[in-house]
């Protein structure tokens, strides 16, 4: 594909999206959302985090790593205890990073 090519069906992706979203917002611009759909958006973060971040926490090099040595495994069981005990999101990411940096600094193995 062209250089040319390329740039046209970026662009043409982009006004399809661009689009699609603004439409949305458009005809909801002199209406109040539905009560139930602020509710839902408002869990959307809560949903997509977990799902972006799971993958890597179980698996390792392409295939299901279940073992001790799995130190994302490890590092997200200490941070799935602190968000259990504090109930926030703050202190379950810096839990999980820094216990993460932790095991890979004390096993010499970092990636």
């Amino acid at each position: 594909m062209s250089h040319d090519a390329f740039f046209l069906v970026a662009l043409l992706c982009g006004a399809v999206t661009f689009s699609e979203r603004g439409a949305f917002l458009l005809l909801q611009r002199n209406r109040e959302p539905h009560p139930k759909l602020t509710r839902a958006l408002r869990l959307v973060p809560a949903a997509v985090l977990p799902a972006l971040v799971t993958p890597s926490v179980f698996m390792h090099g392409g295939t299901l790593d279940l073992s001790v040595g799995n130190l994302r495994l490890l590092a997200g069981g200490i941070a799935l205890a602190v968000a259990l005990w504090r109930r926030s999101v703050f202190w379950t990411l810096a839990s999980g990073l820094v216990s993460l940096w932790g095991l890979q600094w004390v096993t010499g193995t970092w990636g």
